[in-house]
């Protein structure tokens, strides 16, 4: 992902009221129907991590960072967030390359570009006081698992699941990932990986996510991006969230006719017990009962997820099946981060293109409003991460959360130019909900962007 801006943005080239019914697809008949009940707007920001708090914390980062040109690059994903008994942990990738070295008597460093970092703060200083633990991702002890994990060139992740008490491998974690194939574009996949000591280890479970379009030379570049395993409504699936590309007979992304063939937003899933129990579990499961002794799960491993196609679960695989468009009418694509709210009690969305934000809201998690404008947020703004405090605001009415993601000026170039890091606040018109939802927005990146009213 490092020093990349990949995403195409598609604008809407008429006015969605001129629209005649005819004209639409049953999933933007229903985007009319449904209507978003927050109004989130932009207004201040704080600088919670200096340049020289960046500069400072890959200096004594652990293992110690190989990459002497990107240095710290930090956050180069979206990050996960867990918040504890004495504030919050927080992953994210450092995209530069992580040699192997020898550190405390053992090897580590897989060669490779991007990793999973884990450091203790507050959401007022995400970086904390102690040393940021960047640890890569390792190949499964099966290399059966992942065939394709020695072609990476970046395997790296930020959003993390928690396993509850109650399932199986709890207090554990999962990470979604993002693998490239260094090759002569940018082709990459969604993986997961599994860590049981809190993040000072992770373990390749193998890919989950592939695009429609195969990979051959001369493709064009495509980003996937680095989504966050979502909750069904039924609490029974993990959904995963992605922009696809639906393969058209050419190595572009649009067909012979000038129309893209991408999707703004398509999802995946895959059973909870059967993923929990393939990472993490000992027992048979009742989902996959070939899942049945210690002895098979020594060699952790995903299960397969599959794309919601044409209405149904079951017809297309996640490994370079076909997917739908969830919304076909966004003028906004690229990175995406999904949650639920349980104060509006409706899935929300946002979509970061690089530089703009968009917000959608669903109550079933498959049929979405149409993405509003959050804001402009040039050069670079990415990864966006929502972020609930788990408590109201002092603001009456009002829910709380935060938007993370990073800005332009990350970490380009030399290690002593890394960049700072701000959030601002998202009040919202609480007439429209009398829970809307209060957001503060991080930026790490020395660009502040434009207040918007």
């Amino acid at each position: 992902m490092l020093l990349r801006m990949r995403f195409f943005t598609f604008a809407l080239l008429v006015s969605l009221f001129s629209l005649s019914l005819a004209g639409l697809s049953s999933r933007e008949l229903a985007a009319q129907t449904l209507s978003a009940v927050c109004q989130p707007k932009v207004t201040g920001q704080v600088v919670v991590a200096t340049p020289a708090e960046r500069l400072a914390a890959g200096r004594k980062a652990q293992p110690p960072i190989t990459d002497i040109y990107n240095g710290f690059a930090w956050p180069d994903t979206p990050l996960g967030v867990i918040k504890t008994d004495t504030g919050y942990e927080f992953f994210a990738s450092d995209g530069g390359y992580h040699a192997r070295q020898m550190w405390q008597g053992k090897w580590v460093g897989n060669n490779k570009a991007g990793s999973v970092v884990t450091t203790v703060g507050t959401l007022d200083k995400p970086l904390g006081s102690g040393d940021p633990l960047d640890v890569g991702v390792s190949p499964n002890p099966n290399s059966a698992v992942n065939p394709n994990y020695s072609s990476y060139g970046y395997i790296g992740g930020g959003p993390v699941y928690q396993v509850p008490s109650e399932l199986a491998g709890p207090g554990h974690l999962l990470a979604t990932y993002h693998a490239e194939l260094p090759k002569d574009a940018l082709y990459a996949a969604l993986g997961l990986a599994a860590s049981s000591d809190n993040g000072q280890h992770w373990t390749d479970l193998g890919e989950i996510i592939r695009l429609n379009q195969a990979y051959a030379v001369g493709l064009d570049g495509y980003e996937i991006g680095d989504g966050p395993l979502v909750l069904s409504p039924d609490g029974k699936y993990f959904y995963l969230y992605f922009p696809d590309w639906l393969a058209n007979g050419s190595l572009h992304v649009t067909n012979a006719g000038g129309a893209s063939t991408t999707t703004n937003v398509s999802v995946a899933r895959a059973p909870v017990a059967a993923v929990l129990a393939a990472a993490f579990g000992t027992a048979r499961s009742p989902v996959q009962p070939e899942l049945s002794s210690a002895t098979e799960l020594a060699h952790p491993h995903t299960v397969a997820f599959e794309k919601f196609y044409e209405g149904q679960w079951d017809l297309q695989p996640a490994i370079g099946g076909a997917s739908t468009d969830l919304i076909p009418s966004s003028a906004y694509q690229g990175y995406l981060d999904i949650h639920y709210n349980s104060e509006l009690k409706r899935y929300v969305m946002l979509i970061s293109n690089d530089t703009q934000f968009g917000y959608a809201e669903s109550v079933d998690a498959l049929h979405w409003t149409v993405p509003t404008l959050l804001g402009v947020y040039g050069p670079i703004a990415a990864y966006p991460t929502a972020v609930g405090f788990g408590r109201r605001s002092a603001h009456s009415g009002q829910a709380v959360l935060r938007l993370l993601h990073a800005s332009a000026d990350r970490w380009f170039g030399v290690v002593g130019g890394l960049a700072a890091a701000a959030y601002a606040d998202l009040p919202v018109d609480t007439s429209v909900h009398p829970l809307c939802v209060f957001i503060k927005l991080i930026l790490f990146g020395r660009y502040k962007p434009t207040c918007r009213y």
